[in-house]
């Protein structure tokens, strides 16, 4: 069985791996980030290393990351939480973007999931072009985990 055939196509998520080797390994930021940027994988692994040796927070910190969309121009967002404070699942987010962005708008999402993994989260159009979903691709299905921080190329009014 293939990872295409483990992790189906869903309403949230799309298999897709940006390792340019096909590679599965603990790379998730470069994938989520290079992909999210519409740039090449090792482009985004040498500038990262680059905002590494700047700022001494390894690749995959929190910090790190942060400092790293900051220099490409995006936003950071706090996580997102329901009325009741809840915290939004991957699936609930996907939900949430494809309601409140349903042109795509507010272009890709990359954002924490499940404690330290991050992801991407494209506009995806339907066959007539018109109807957008975002959608969660990556290696792995993780859209059950909880979404934390997130970042934006547009600065939002919200969160």
């Amino acid at each position: 069985m293939t990872r295409q055939e483990k992790y189906p196509e869903t309403a949230y998520f799309i298999y897709h791996n940006q390792n340019p080797k096909h590679r599965i390994t603990g790379d998730c930021c470069f994938r989520a980030m290079s992909l999210a940027l519409d740039q090449d994988y090792n482009t985004t692994v040498r500038e990262m290393a680059e905002v590494m040796c700047k700022t001494g927070y390894a690749l995959n910190d929190t910090k790190g990351e942060s400092a790293y969309m900051d220099e490409k121009g995006w936003y950071q967002h706090k996580q997102l939480r329901h009325d009741d404070n809840t915290k939004y699942t991957g699936k609930q987010f996907a939900s949430w973007l494809s309601v409140n962005f349903p042109n795509g708008e507010i272009g890709n999402v990359v954002c924490h999931i499940g404690g330290h993994h991050i992801v991407c989260f494209k506009p995806t159009y339907s066959g007539d072009g018109i109807n957008c979903r975002y959608k969660c691709h990556d290696t792995w299905n993780s859209t059950y985990g909880t979404i934390g921080i997130w970042w934006t190329k547009e600065r939002m009014g919200i969160a």
